[in-house]
C-alpha cells in the first residue's frame, strides 16, 4: 500500500513540474519568435506604398569589416553581414575591389581585405557571398528589401570593369534586384536588393541599370561647417543629403549627426544619409573606440515615433540600435 502511495505521489510531482514549466516555456518560445520577428520583418507593417526614402531605416558602415586585416584601425562592425540583416539593418555599406587572382570582387577596408572569420588563412568574403546571403535572408523575409550601397574602395580599379562584375552577378538572378534610377516604393522591392552606386556609370548601362545614383563629395575635411550634409541628385528630380563627416572629434561629430536628425530632409523624393561612423582627427583612426563613445550620446537620444530620419548609418552596430531607428517609423 505504502508502495502504491509513494507511485501516486511521483506521478502527482511529475504532472505538476509538467504543467509548472511547460507553459512558460512555450510562452517564452512565442514572445521569442515574436521578438525575432520585429527584427526580421519589421518593414512588413509598412504600406506598399511608402516611398523607400520616406522610411528611418538603420544602416551599417563598412559593412564586412567584422574580420579584417589590422583589425584596431580598420574593423568596424562586430557582426557578419548575414547576421546585420537579422538584426534589421536594411542599409549595407558594400566597399569592393577588384581582385585579379581569385574571387572576382572582394571586400576591402583602405586596401586591408575583410574575411570570414579571424584566422589568417580565413577566406576573403565576396561580392558573390554576401549576395547568396541577401538572397537567402529575403528568400526567409520577403516583406524586406536591403540596399546595396556600393563603392569601389580601391581608386585605381578599372569602372569598367568593376560595372561588368556586377551586373555579371545581377544577371545571375535578375529578378532578385532592382536596378532603375528612381526612387522605389517598398512595394516594389520587397524581397530584392537595391542596387546604389557610389561610382560613375562609365558603360552607360542607363537608367534602368546602373542603380540610384548615390554620388557625393568626400567630406573628410576637419574644419567644422554650419551646414554638415551636402546635396547631390539621384536624377533630375530626386535628389541625396549626406552627413559623412568622418574626421570630426567626436562631440563635434555628434553635433553634426544631432543636425541631421533635428533637420533631417527625407521624403518621397530625398534620400537622407546620415552617418554615425568617425574614423577620427588622428594618424592612426581606431573607428570601434570612438563608436562606443558615439553609440553611448546616441543610445541617450530621444527620437520621435512616426517620424522619417531617412538612413542612420553606425558603427558598432547591434540590434538595440537598429529597434531605435527602425521603430520611429511607427
Amino acid at each position: 500500500m505504502k508502495k502504491k502511495i509513494k507511485v501516486l505521489l511521483s506521478l502527482c510531482l511529475a504532472l505538476l513540474l509538467a504543467f509548472t514549466f511547460a507553459t512558460p516555456r512555450s510562452a517564452f518560445a512565442a514572445e521569442e519568435k515574436q521578438q525575432d520577428n520585429q527584427y526580421l520583418n519589421w518593414m512588413s507593417q509598412l504600406s506598399d506604398k511608402t516611398k523607400l526614402s520616406n522610411i528611418s531605416i538603420p544602416g551599417t558602415h563598412d559593412s564586412a569589416t567584422e574580420y579584417c586585416t589590422l583589425p584596431y584601425c580598420t574593423s568596424c562592425q562586430d557582426t557578419s553581414m548575414y547576421e546585420q540583416m537579422r538584426n534589421g539593418y536594411r542599409y549595407l555599406d558594400v566597399r569592393l575591389e577588384i581582385n585579379d587572382k581569385k574571387d572576382g570582387f572582394i571586400f576591402t577596408h583602405g586596401g586591408f581585405k575583410c574575411k570570414e572569420s579571424f584566422w589568417p588563412w580565413a577566406n576573403n568574403i565576396t561580392f558573390t557571398k554576401l549576395c547568396e546571403d541577401a538572397y537567402s535572408f529575403l528568400e526567409d523575409n520577403p516583406t524586406e528589401t536591403v540596399i546595396f550601397a556600393v563603392k569601389l574602395e580601391n581608386s585605381s580599379d578599372d569602372v569598367a570593369l568593376a560595372e561588368k562584375l556586377i551586373l555579371d552577378e545581377i544577371n545571375q538572378s535578375p529578378d532578385k534586384w532592382y536596378t532603375r534610377n528612381a526612387i522605389p516604393t517598398l512595394g516594389e522591392v520587397r524581397g530584392k536588393i537595391v542596387l546604389a552606386s557610389r561610382f560613375e556609370d562609365v558603360l552607360n548601362m542607363g537608367d534602368e541599370l546602373s542603380g540610384l545614383h548615390f554620388y557625393w563629395v568626400d567630406q573628410g575635411e576637419k574644419e567644422v561647417v554650419d551646414m554638415p550634409y551636402a546635396l547631390s541628385m539621384i536624377n533630375a528630380n530626386e535628389q541625396l543629403w549626406v552627413q559623412d563627416r568622418y574626421k570630426y572629434s567626436i562631440q563635434n561629430k555628434y553635433d553634426a549627426f544631432k543636425d541631421g536628425l533635428l533637420n533631417c530632409q527625407a521624403g518621397n523624393d530625398s534620400f537622407f544619409i546620415n552617418f554615425l561612423s568617425l574614423s577620427g582627427q588622428g594618424l592612426i583612426p581606431h573607428p570601434k573606440g570612438n563608436a562606443d563613445s558615439l553609440n553611448r550620446m546616441f543610445n541617450e537620444e530621444k527620437l520621435q515615433n512616426n517620424t522619417c530620419y531617412g538612413v542612420i548609418v553606425l558603427d558598432r552596430a547591434d540590434k538595440d540600435m537598429a529597434y531605435k531607428v527602425f521603430s520611429t517609423n511607427f
